[in-house]
């Protein structure tokens, strides 16, 4: 019995550690209702909003339990893929906007019985009933039926059994297509939410020790310097059918704060052929000089880092351009993917406040 007695010591440690080392992913099938409005922010988009908007929202969501080192410093967020439909209030003129797009949510009182999150989805939204100057003329407010969908909001969540979830909020839905297609004043949604989720699975894993998780985890250094270039294409409005090529570039310098999040200071230059057009048409200065259709500016940036990926929030002020219409001031919000030591793709958008300009698509180098 003595020498029983001794194993089970010995290996008691050993078993304890097995036990620990696997945990559960669960998986929740979620429904989700809303009740919104559309936001008018421009005056010629109010004639078209008649009613209150009503939406279902399907998701595929999983719990992370610090499988990676990302979850870890984000306090295990949830992440999943999502459906989206939402009748748009005048079925004449705006038909229903869809979405599909993964999320984030990332939680903000980790470890508490009601719990809170705030989530960030990015995907690709559609518009059954865009802009068409024959049978829908009346549509200003979206030109095309592919658009860029995003998606913020605020999430109270509680468990009333272990298998069964509920979740409320507030949130921003965004569908618009990067002045790609004109109009494309953009559709912004303010709604409440309520959902019910069900598990329907959980998911084994083994946890990697934290001495393991660190060798992946990327190296930051304190100052760095990158160059990015960028092209896309936009329309003029009113709509002539035509789409022009924009090309940018933009140098920054960044500072690391922290695993999670830098700063940067930048400067950019766009070159947009469609002012060439609207300068021709409207007489306002000769074209043929081309630095009189270049547009520079310097700015100031944020990027929110998840493993390889950057979400970067940037506003920046023209220090010269002739097309004074477009006000003083422009923003860029997008995704940024470090695909290895050096080389950077970058997905964003140029907007004036909450008219976009147009998307960009580029590499980046990381000095």
């Amino acid at each position: 019995m003595k020498p029983v007695i001794a194993l089970l010591i010995t290996l008691f440690p050993y078993l304890l550690h097995c036990q620990d080392s696997t945990r559960y992913k669960n998986v929740f099938v979620d429904l989700n209702g809303y009740y919104g409005f559309i936001v008018p922010h421009h005056n010629n988009m109010e004639y078209l909003i008649k009613r209150h908007i009503t939406a279902g929202e399907l998701n595929l969501l999983i719990q992370g339990n610090g499988e990676k080192r990302w979850e870890q410093l984000y306090k295990n967020p949830e992440k999943g893929i999502g459906f989206y439909y939402a009748g748009l209030g005048n079925p004449e003129a705006l038909g229903a906007g869809l979405g599909i797009y993964p999320f984030i949510n990332f939680p903000l009182n980790p470890g508490r019985k009601i719990k809170l999150y705030l989530r960030s989805a990015d995907g690709i939204g559609f518009i059954t009933k865009p802009y068409d100057r024959l049978t829908n003329h009346k549509n200003n407010i979206n030109g095309s039926i592919i658009n860029a969908f995003v998606n913020i909001r605020l999430n109270t969540v509680f468990y009333p059994t272990k298998n069964l979830r509920m979740e409320t909020g507030i949130g921003l839905t965004h569908i618009s297509n990067g002045s790609f297609a004109t109009p494309n004043l953009g559709i912004n949604i303010v709604a409440a939410n309520l959902s019910m989720s069900i598990l329907t699975k959980k998911i084994p894993f083994t946890v990697i020790p934290p001495s393991q998780l660190s060798k992946d985890t990327i190296k930051h250094r304190k100052y760095f310097v990158t160059i990015i270039a960028a092209a896309g294409f936009n329309e003029n409005s009113p709509p002539d059918g035509k789409k022009y090529p924009v090309f940018s570039i933009y140098p920054s310098v960044w500072k690391t704060l922290s695993e999670k999040s830098r700063i940067c200071l930048g400067a950019d230059a766009f070159y947009e052929f469609a002012n060439i057009y609207s300068a021709q048409k409207d007489s306002i200065y000769d074209t043929s000089k081309p630095v009189n259709t270049l547009q520079a500016g310097i700015r100031i940036g944020y990027e929110l880092v998840i493993s390889k990926f950057s979400l970067p929030v940037e506003m920046g002020v023209y220090t010269f351009s002739k097309m004074k219409y477009l006000g003083s001031m422009y923003h860029r919000i997008g995704i940024r993917y470090q695909a290895s030591k050096h080389i950077i793709i970058n997905y964003s958008l140029r907007t004036h406040w909450a008219t976009a300009e147009h998307i960009e698509v580029g590499l980046g180098y990381k000095f």
